[in-house]
């Protein structure tokens, strides 16, 4: 996303099942997590055509929010960045930024010891408390792998301490958790929102697509999907792996390369993460983004893909205060782009903002 055209949106970006009008009642049951007695968790989900049903066969609606700035800081939502909004001249742009600074002042162990205090106090107990009140079902979790590695890829020896931490407290409330691939080894994107950040060259700093390290990263992002799956395989809680965060992003229509070539891309990298995933974890569902349409994304049965989501995001700039309209306009014509794709897969809008209309917020909504 555009971060200084970000700054006036809401904090969080609200996620949604958008097929579907019902919210059902989600059956709670008491597991065993690998390492603990939990207390109470929703029921493990699998998809079905367009639909997600849990495994007492009933329909379960997504809704709820990002935890946006947490695992990893998107500087337009964090306090962190050496600029404001309008002065390109900060030097905290992104995580990197963060820990690079923290380390050059600090000491890499002081350094960590911050993050994590920032993390510890960031989300609590009782956000999932206030979430629960709200009615939220669902949280999509953003990480990026140095959340699990440090910066020589060696595994940290508590790298699933967090995210147990969050995924477990949320199913105490009833809520289950998207684990998504918010930034991935060598960057997917180039954007703050990936922890690298590459400024006017987002797309030198996509090493995870391009340059003498695509394939390395790509391998090391493969294994890491597999540590993920292996040691969440059986807990019900986890909604599904979000395989990886807005793809290309900013520079996805002037690249230079084709759509073809593009999505030719993705699509092999989808499909190895599909099958190195499923080789360890045979259960949970697999959720695909599309950089921004349904012609992103190829029809499922070309790769013989089961129990997949598609995901989508939707942000509309040219009218911020929808002083013409066009907000609700704009996600309607994504919608019917989706019903016309007519994927039989269940559509998520991971993302989307309606800005700074609180009309529009409330109109969108329903």
């Amino acid at each position: 996303m555009n971060i200084l055209k970000k700054i006036s949106s809401l904090l969080l970006s609200i996620a949604l099942i958008i097929t579907g009008i019902n919210v059902n009642t989600m059956t709670l049951n008491t597991v065993k997590a690998a390492s603990t007695q939990k207390e109470v968790y929703p029921n493990f989900l699998k998809t079905e055509g367009k639909e997600i049903k849990n495994t007492n066969g009933n329909t379960v609606y997504l809704r709820g929010v990002n935890a946006g700035g947490y695992m990893l800081q998107e500087i337009w939502l964090c306090a962190t960045k050496g600029a404001t909004s309008d002065d390109t001249s900060g030097n905290i742009r992104c995580q990197q930024d963060i820990i690079n600074q923290l380390t050059d002042r600090l000491g890499s162990e002081r350094a960590a010891e911050l993050i994590n205090t920032y993390e510890e106090n960031y989300w609590t107990s009782k956000d999932f408390e206030n979430c629960a009140r709200l009615g939220v079902n669902c949280i999509r979790l953003p990480i990026w792998y140095r959340n699990l590695v440090d910066e020589n890829g060696n595994w940290y020896s508590n790298a699933f301490d967090r995210l147990d931490w969050f995924i477990e407290t949320a199913g105490r409330y009833g809520i289950y958790v998207i684990i998504d691939m918010h930034g991935a080894y060598g960057s997917q994107n180039g954007s703050d929102h990936s922890g690298v950040d590459g400024g006017n060259d987002k797309k030198g700093a996509s090493e995870f697509f391009f340059g003498s390290n695509a394939a390395s990263n790509q391998e090391k992002y493969y294994q890491m999907w597999e540590k993920i799956a292996e040691h969440y395989n059986s807990n019900p809680v986890v909604a599904g792996y979000d395989l990886l965060n807005e793809p290309y992003n900013e520079y996805r229509y002037n690249s230079g390369y084709s759509d073809d070539q593009l999505h030719s891309w993705l699509w092999n990298i989808y499909d190895n993460a599909y099958k190195r995933i499923r080789a360890k974890d045979p259960t949970h569902v697999i959720i695909m983004e599309a950089t921004w349409e349904p012609t992103d994304l190829p029809n499922p049965d070309t790769y013989g893909w089961e129990n997949v989501m598609y995901e989508y995001h939707n942000y509309l700039y040219d009218d911020y205060e929808n002083a013409n309209g066009q907000q609700i306009a704009n996600m309607q014509k994504r919608i019917n782009n989706i019903n016309s794709a007519n994927y039989n897969v269940p559509s998520y809008m991971g993302e989307f903002s309606y800005f700074n209309s609180p009309s529009t917020w409330e109109q969108g909504l329903k």
